[in-house]
Parts: structure tokens; sequence; C-alpha cells
């Protein structure tokens, strides 16, 4: 369960009616109960994810009072246990069996409510409050106070419990980190040191030591702290014997520790110096209850001891566990789902599932502290658990081996205990070292807990030392390093991860040399995002195999000019979308949320079926919704797979020419005067007064800001020596100049009464187009601008722009276009010239009485703005400010438009992209989308 997945949780009384109507008559317990419950909790409740939430069917579990292996028929851990019969059935039963599941679940896990339902009745039991309701399913809707009451309070106090121990022990954490630093210990001896401890106060609370063991041995320490790093290093060489091999004679406090193995402890390290500070931080973090972390959670939250510069320039973004099984379900996980249920009943499906539960390897090449890792190997241990529960209760058998015989766990010798999953499958790659040691010891910590809930289930689980199986973290540079030496690619390889989210203007010169390592001579490669260098070495990799990969990255990758170069290139490797998701807002499981919109994309080679799963967000921070399409495009429509590439010329003949506004490029003394200081210069300087001009550039256009500037083209040049303004201000533009490190500018300081691209300047009144829009308005702000009105670089203009092209531009149409190819700023678009209006497919050749409409309904469009001159264009097309006559106005030109270009007026918005891109792809007919070549990578690096 998640914060954000309550935050969207919404009842409602006509789905509940609904609800009522469709379930009364149904009887069939196996048959429909999940089917009863996943519309209960999705139609009622408003949980579309019930995955992600938390929301878990036929969960198994050891029974204490009959000691039977038995199915919960659904849990959501510490908020609702649901038991569900036929009808008829008698519920008092069904409670008493409910109530000896719970007591049976772990004391972290064991939820407040009850559920007992027989299709016709409803029974919500408050166990904490011992109250009982009990209602007919027709009266459903009647009762969503109570549903509101069990779903608001209980699931955000399950959601804040589950975060709350993990940020208490990521500040212990924090706080002994601070005293190390203050001690000058820094670098890598301090990390390996802080993971060790970790480890061991961990194990401590887990039953993986004596209980208590390495508290009580903290415990003796002199308070001063003197001694205790000597102890320590002691401890480690200990733990990394094995007790044949170990001294006779041993301090007492060591003699109770195992051999461990693992590597974890191999390492020799400095002995550290404690002072008093240092012990009590230990001794404080040490008395925590470790054994109710999350490694995924907790994992992320380590970054609170880092420093925020260093985070920074790492561009860490700690995956959320909700956005992890966004990549995982559609990767494999739901698949893997989909075949439990239907080899339920069938045990031979079941330990063929179970077999191949263990042939996939995993690779995340950007691990940071694990997440993904985790996470998965969470899931699948817990579905291979679920098998083994199911094999027993049809076999009657105590524990299932792979072979379907009885195995004796504990004396199987390998310590896989005939487990299918098994830590070695997975795979990463870590640049930063002290993330890649979170990362290693984190599956550590998820392998002991899973192994716990193995016991708690059959009875037994693997021996815990010494430690035989790990996954395989390397630290090292990923873009640097060959992933096949790390884990064999082929067509058991799913990859997956959360590569670093940096633009191509926040790059490091390092990140650069990375950037041309990966992409050689690909022409335009400059300008992708970092993220975009681990598709194509993914590609490069799955090339002629069965291999599967999914990134969470920013959706700047799927918009612009970068996915002609991206796509380019991965097209030439064969690969296709298999899902997305659409944009939508950044959401982790750190101390903070990072402002960053993202996309996720799954590719690979493979033979794609009829429907592939697209999910949309109709805001940022909205639930996904689901659609199944035919095929996903680099801009992850359902559209044709073009690339929108850049163009100097509009795309049809006969379209109208756009152009950039003036660069001043003059340290603003020409080009940024605000109408109080233009008043000063009217009121002093009646020679520069008269130089005087409006400038707008997207924000002075949109916003109605007020700016001047003085424009000196064919100024008399007696003005500019008789003018003290004018005089002052071209000599600060030529030592501006001058002063520059840029060819160009120092060149433009010959003529420094000019701003440096003077000559864009329109003779005739013509059309602004704003460079940046939001993604907040139904429509792009555009307007008519007279020729007195100097336009900068941040806008674009259409010169002597007819009234069609206007109303094309201002219309829904091309506000969908610009919102689909435009580059962005956050989720703001950058309308382009060379990639959104000059890619765009006019309606050209239309009948003159489609062209006229479209005119005419444009003329009414400004008629309606006209009504409110003093308003700016920011508010009246603000979403919720625009005036009826206008919104009007506007529906009356999208109907022009729609018609224009064949559509109906109720299109939507897949609709019109679908088409638009149609007319894209026919239009170019495959000549602007070249075939790409392969690029020539750079030189390996030694």
């Amino acid at each position: 369960m998640t914060a954000e997945t309550t935050a969207h949780m919404k009842l409602s009384r006509r789905n509940a009616w609904q609800f009522a109507a469709k379930w009364s008559k149904i009887t069939n317990e196996k048959q429909f109960a999940q089917s009863f419950w996943t519309d209960f909790f999705r139609s009622v409740i408003g949980i579309d994810d019930l995955l992600g939430t938390g929301i878990d069917f036929e969960y198994p579990i050891k029974n204490v009072t009959t000691g039977t292996t038995n199915f919960i028929d659904v849990l959501w851990k510490n908020v609702v246990l649901v038991e569900h019969k036929s009808a008829g059935k008698n519920l008092d039963i069904a409670e008493k069996q409910a109530r000896d599941y719970m007591v049976s679940l772990p004391s972290v896990h064991r939820p407040p409510v009850l559920f007992i339902s027989d299709f016709a009745r409803l029974r919500i039991i408050d166990v904490l409050l011992n109250q009982t309701i009990q209602f007919d399913i027709t009266e459903l809707p009647k009762h969503l106070d109570q549903l509101d009451a069990v779903f608001g309070k209980y699931s955000k106090k399950a959601t804040e419990q589950e975060t709350t121990a993990d940020e208490k022990a990521a500040t212990l954490m924090s706080e002994l980190y601070v005293e190390f630093e203050a001690n000058n210990y820094e670098g890598h001896s301090v990390s390996i040191l802080l993971i060790r401890l970790l480890f061991l106060m961990f194990a401590d609370d887990t039953r993986m030591l004596k209980k208590g063991v390495f508290t009580d041995l903290l415990d003796a320490s002199n308070e001063d702290g003197s001694g205790l790093g000597g102890t320590l290093q002691e401890l480690f060489q200990v733990l990394d014997t094995p007790k044949e091999k170990r001294p006779q004679k041993l301090p007492a406090v060591l003699e109770d520790f195992p051999y461990m193995n693992g590597g974890l402890f191999a390492e020799t390290i400095p002995v550290f110096s404690f002072t008093t500070p240092m012990r009590k931080a230990l001794l404080r973090a040490a008395a925590y209850d470790w054994s109710t972390i999350s490694p995924a959670i907790f994992g992320a939250m380590f970054q609170t001891i880092k420093s925020k510069e260093e985070r920074r320039a790492l561009g860490e973004h700690y995956t959320s566990i909700t956005n992890i099984l966004k990549v995982i379900r559609p990767l494999f996980l739901d698949d893997y789902m989909e075949r439990l249920r239907k080899v339920w009943d069938d045990r031979n499906g079941l330990r063929k599932l179970r077999a191949d539960l263990g042939s996939k390897r995993y690779l995340d090449p950007a691990a940071g502290s694990g997440n993904f890792l985790v996470v998965t190997y969470q899931r699948l241990r817990q579905l291979e658990h679920k098998i083994i529960a199911r094999l027993i209760e049809l076999e009657g058998k105590a524990t299932t081996g792979l072979d379907g015989k009885e195995l004796q766990i504990g004396l199987d010798g390998t310590g896989t205990i005939g487990l299918s999953v098994t830590l070695e499958q997975f795979n990463a790659i870590e640049f930063n070292e002290w993330s890649s040691q979170i990362a290693g010891v984190a599956m550590y910590l998820t392998d002991h807990q899973l192994n716990l809930q193995l016991d708690e289930l059959t009875g037994s689980a693997p021996a815990i030392f010494p430690l035989t199986h790990s996954a395989n973290v390397v630290q090292g540079n990923a873009l640097r390093t060959d992933w096949a030496e790390v884990c064999p690619i082929d067509d058991d390889t799913i990859i997956m991860g959360n590569p670093p989210f940096y633009g191509s203007t926040w790059l490091s010169t390092e990140q650069k040399l990375d950037q041309e390592h990966v992409w050689g001579d690909t022409k335009s490669s400059g300008i992708l995002d970092y993220v975009a260098s681990w598709y194509l070495v993914a590609a490069r990799h799955m090339e002629g195999t069965k291999a599967r990969a999914a990134f969470v990255s920013t959706n700047s990758i799927t918009q612009g000019q970068q996915p002609p170069v991206i796509w380019g290139q991965l097209y030439a490797h064969d690969m296709r979308i298999d899902f997305a998701h659409r944009t939508f807002a950044w959401r982790n499981e750190g101390g903070k949320n990072a402002a960053v919109h993202c996309v996720i994309v799954g590719f690979s080679a493979n033979a794609k079926p009829t429907f592939r799963p697209l999910w949309s967000y109709q805001a940022v921070n909205s639930e996904p919704e689901l659609v199944m399409v035919r095929t996903i495009n680099a801009y992850l429509l359902d559209a044709a797979e073009v690339l929108i590439r850049s163009r100097s010329t509009p795309l049809q003949d006969g379209v109208q020419q756009i152009t950039n506004g003036c660069k001043p490029v003059d340290g603003g003394f020409l080009s940024k005067i605000p109408e109080e200081e233009a008043q000063k210069i009217r009121d002093s300087d009646p020679i520069a007064a008269k130089y005087l001009h409006p400038v707008v550039g997207s924000e002075e256009f949109i916003n109605s800001i007020p700016r001047y500037g003085l424009w000196l083209v064919g100024a008399d040049p007696t003005d500019l020596i008789k003018s003290p303004v004018l005089k002052a201000r071209v000599e600060a533009v030529q030592q501006m100049r001058l002063a520059s490190t840029k060819a160009d500018t120092v060149k433009s300081a010959n003529r420094p009464s000019e701003w440096q691209q003077a000559l864009r300047q329109p003779t005739t009144d013509y059309l602004a187009v704003p460079a940046v829009s939001s993604y907040d308005r139904a429509y792009v702000p555009i307007g008519y601008m007279t020729v007195d009105v100097i336009a900068n670089n941040l806008l674009s203009l259409i010169p002597s722009a007819s009234m069609f092209t206007f109303g094309v531009l201002t219309s829904r149409v091309f506000n969908i276009w610009a919102m689909a190819v435009s580059g962005r700023m956050k989720s703001d678009p950058r309308i382009s010239n060379e990639i959104t209006y000059n890619n765009f497919p006019f309606a050209v050749g239309i009948p003159e009485e489609a062209h006229a409409k479209v005119e005419k309904a444009a003329n009414s469009v400004l008629a309606a703005r006209g009504a409110f001159p003093t308003t700016s264009l920011a508010v009246l097309y603000s979403r919720t400010a625009m005036p009826p006559a206008l919104r009007q106005a506007h529906d009356a030109l999208d109907k022009a438009v729609l018609n224009a270009y064949g559509l109906k007026s109720n299109a939507s918005d897949i609709g019109i992209l679908e088409m638009l891109f149609t007319e894209y792809a026919s239009i170019t007919n495959g000549l602007l989308a070249e075939a790409p070549v392969k690029p020539k990578r750079a030189a390996q690096s030694v």
C-alpha cells in the first residue's frame, strides 16, 4: 500500500449499486470469488492497481490452530482479510476460519478488519473495536460510510506504519555516518564498515544470530569507545573464518558468532578508533528493531546519509515500489501470475511453472540501492511460496521439491532446499560504490526475510550460514562495462531499471564522454538525455535474442528531436515497443520526491501480440488508464511507426513559412527595458524615445507583460551621438560583445546599435507563436501582432499569416500534435519551428467551403478574445478561467478544423493523432524517415 494509492482511492455510490445488481444472484464460490472481489476493490472502492496496492489473492499461511497449510481468499496486509463462501453457507463458521487465519499471520501483518461474504451477504468485523455489521449485498450503497471508515482510516495507518520504521532506521544510520565524518573517517572503508554493521544489526533481530549477541558485544565495550574498533575488526575476521580454522582461544563475546562466508567480511579494512559519541550512535542504532525494515524502502532512504551535492551529481532518483511494479508486471510478473491462475489445480502445471521461475536471469544495469532486484526477488519468491503451499495442499506432503518428491528441508546441503528462485539469478551494475554495497546487502536481508516467511509457511527453511548464494552486484560504469560479462544475455534474460535522469545540458564532462562512447558518430546524439544510452546498449546486447527490457526514463526521450535519434538506432537493432506508460509524475521511496516527469518503455526484438498494453494519465498525478493497442511508436502513441525529424521548411507546398524572432545578444541594454524605465527615457530623451518599441517573447506575449526595447535598425547616426541614452547603451553593448568568448558575438560588436539577429523582424503584421506553452492548456495561445512590436528569439513568427493558418494553429488538432511531438520543459511543450510546425500535416487541398468555415470560426475566436482586451492569454486560456464565449468559439473552430481533416467533432485525442501520423506517413512516404545506419562506436577505453 502506498500513500499515492491511498490518495486516489474513491468510493462510488453509483458503482456500488451496479456492483450489487451484478453480483446479488451469483452463488458459485470457486468460479467467481476472485472476480467478485476484484470488481469490488476496483469499481466500489476505486483501486485500479490491486497488486501495486498490496491486495493479494490466495495468500498462503500455516494455520496455527490446525497445523495445515491454508489460503486466505483475499489479504490486504494491515487493512483487511477476506473469507468468501458459496451462497447460503454459515457465515459464523467462515468468521471463525477468518479469525484463525488472522492469528496465524505475523503480528506486523494482521489486519484490523475482517470481511465475510457469500455473494448475497457481507459481514464487516472491526476486530480492534469489537464491532460487527452485516447487510445484504443489495444494500451495499447504503453502507459506503462504513467502507470509507475501513479503507480511509486503516489503509492510511498501514501506509504510515510501512514507512515509519524505514525512516527511523535510515535516520539512525545517518546519525552514525555523521559521527564518522566528524572524526575524518570517509570513503571506501567507512562504506564497508557501515554495511557490515547494518547486516549484523539486522541479523541480531531476525534469528540469523543468537538473539542479542551483537548488541551484547557492543554493550560490553568501554564507554569511551576505546578498543571497540579492534573488537569489531576481530569479529569480522571470525565471521569470515570457518569454525574449524579459528584460534583455539577466542574472547567469550566472539564464541557464539557463526561462519558467514559470502564475501561480506572478507576484505580487511583499517581499525577505527571509536569516540564516545561514535559508540553512543552505534548503540542507539543497535537498540532499534531491525526486523521491521523493508530492504527496498530502507535502501532508498539510505540516500539521506549522503550529501545533497553528491546525490545530485550522480542523478539518483530512487524508484518507488509502485513504479517498480509498473515495470516488472507487464515485463514478466503478470504472465507468471496468469499462468498460476490457470494451473492452480494442476500439479504438473504447478511444478512446471515453479521450475520456470528459476530459468530467467535478471539484470539491472543502473541498480542504485537495489530496489528493482529486491522487489523482483520478493515477488518471485512469494510466487514460489504460493506454489509450494498449493502443492502441499494438493499432495498432502510437508514439502514438495522441483521433481515432485518430498524433501527434507535443511538437509539438502546446497542451501537452496529445492527452491527454484535463487539469488544467483540476479545481477546488477552500479556506478556508486556505496549504493552497490547497499544493493548487495539488501538482497541478503531480503533473502533472509523470505526464508523466515517460508519457515512460517512450511515449518522449514534453508540453512542460514554459511552464505553460499549471492546476487552478482558489480561496481562500475554501465556505459563502459560489457553487460554480457556481468550477466549472459540470451533468450532467458530480462533487463530492467531506472537509469540516471539527466538532460544533455546537465551532463558532466565524463558523462558526455560516456555518451560519445555509446553513440559514436550518430548524428544529433549530443541532444540526448543520459538515459538514452542505456536503451542503445541494451538493444545491442538483445539483438537476435528473445531478451526483454524495460526502463523508467525521463519523458523527454519520447518528445521532440530525441525519438528519431534513439529509435533510428533501436529500429536498426530490430527493437520494437512491447508496452509503455505515458508521462506521469515521479514518486519515490526516499526522504524527498524528485520533481521529474517520467515514462516507462518496455521493448524487445520479439514478435508482438495483436494488442499491446499502453497506460495513459489524464493528468501527470492521476491514476493510469490501460488501453490495449496494436502499435506503440517512439512517441508512445498508438499510431504509425514514423520518426518526426527536424525540417527547415514546412512539410507541404503552400504552407506559410515560420521563423524565429530576433536574438538580441546585447546584455539587455537594448532589449530589456521595463515600463518604468521606458517612461523615464520618454521624459528625459526625446531622441531615444522615438526608437522605443514594445518587445515580446513567449512570457510577455502570453502574460501581457509590458516590456520595451530600442530598435535602431536604420537609425540616423547623428541620433546615436546626440542622445545620451542611445550613446551610453550602444557603447555598453559594444563592450559586452567584445568581452564575449563566442566568435559570432565578438564579430557583431562592429554593429553595436543593432540586435545581433535584427533582420528577422518582419516588415508586416505577423502571427506570434510562443516557444513554450503549458500542458494544462487546451490550446496553444497564439495571436496577431502589429509590425511595430519587436519579437525576440523566444517567439516564432509567421509574417502575413492567413486566418486559416491562425485557425488551424489555435485548434485542438494542433495542440494535440504539439503535445505529442514537441520537446518539453518538464511537461510543458516547447513549440519548435523545425519539429512541431514544419512537420505538421496541414489540411491542404480541401474544399473552399471547409476552408471558409475554418476562417469564419477563427474570426469568432478573435472576437471572443476582444471582449476582454486587458486580460492576458494566460488567463483567457486557463482551464478554470476561460470565458464561456471563448470556449464556445473554440468548440466551433475545433469542429470546423476536424471537419477539414475528415474527422467527426467527437474524435478522441488518440484518433486525431492516429490521423495526423497517418497523414505524415503518407506525405513523406518514407522519404524523410530514411533507414538508420548503425553508428561506428568510439574506441573502447582501456
